[in-house]
């Protein structure tokens, strides 16, 4: 059985039905890499099937989360975006270009250790997978790297 079957039998199982609104925004949420917000996934099922009502979309988002099945993630300067809860994973946002990115296995782990000091040191217990870890995107930061290289203020050569 693949996620989305797994998604809407868990559905099914607790009583929700299986609209085609459902159906669509569980397989829309179940493309690897894909971020998306409310907005994204409005605008992608009007696409699809006009007419659905935003507020349709933002129900069936609800009882997904309600069903521990989705998570939305917040950024700083953006909406918030959702993901199905296949593995816990944090994400990596870049605050120049908007780019998100999974946060990779190895970082992962420093990740839970950065968790475990800081319950350990200060008590309190980090939620790496409700929100976003923000900076510069690899590209983004060389461009700013390299910009500030070549800005000499002028009377200091």
């Amino acid at each position: 059985m693949n996620a989305v079957d797994q998604v809407l039998q868990r559905i099914h199982d607790n009583g929700g039905r299986l609209t085609n609104t459902t159906r669509v925004i569980v397989s829309l949420l179940s493309e690897p890499g894909r971020h998306l917000t409310a907005d994204d996934l409005i605008s992608e099922i009007d696409r699809s099937t006009p007419g659905v009502a935003p507020s349709t979309v933002y129900r069936v988002l609800q009882r997904l989360e309600d069903l521990g099945l989705l998570e939305h993630v917040h950024c700083a300067s953006s909406a918030a975006f959702y993901h199905l809860v296949d593995h816990g994973h944090a994400h990596l946002v870049c605050t120049s270009c908007g780019q998100i990115t999974d946060l990779a296995h190895d970082a992962a782990d420093a990740l839970r250790r950065f968790q475990h000091a800081t319950r350990t040191v200060h008590g309190f217990v980090v939620d790496a997978h409700h929100a976003a870890l923000l900076g510069r995107c690899e590209r983004c930061a060389r461009v700013s790297t390299d910009s500030s290289r070549r800005i000499e203020p002028s009377g200091l050569r």
